[in-house]
């Protein structure tokens, strides 16, 4: 069984891959479609697979960051002093319960 990421072209109410596929003929396969963004699209049609490779990977670097910025926002402001500074070197005493590391 193969799993697969395929970029694919919807014309004329068909969609093409636009790679080739390892399937035999009249194989049957079952589809999720994603909306490519509009940076995406501009990469395909202007600087190739390189290019759009790198914006993707920069689309999801930019939408975890808003989800990190939504997060810091529901957090209200007086609470951030209160938490730990010591989180990365204490980490397993905040998750697990451990005795905290000494300096």
């Amino acid at each position: 069984m193969m799993n697969a990421n395929v970029k694919a072209r919807y014309e004329n109410g068909v969609l093409t891959p636009l790679e080739p596929l390892d399937l035999e003929e009249g194989e049957e396969v079952t589809l999720s479609i994603s909306e490519p963004n509009t940076l995406n699209r501009q990469a395909t049609e202007s600087e190739g697979p390189e290019k759009e490779q790198a914006t993707c990977e920069e689309s999801v670097g930019v939408r975890l960051l808003k989800m990190a910025e939504k997060l810091r926002e529901s957090v209200p402001p007086e609470a951030w002093d209160s938490l730990p500074t010591d989180g990365a070197k204490n980490y397993k005493h905040y998750l697990y319960g451990s005795s905290k590391e000494k300096d």
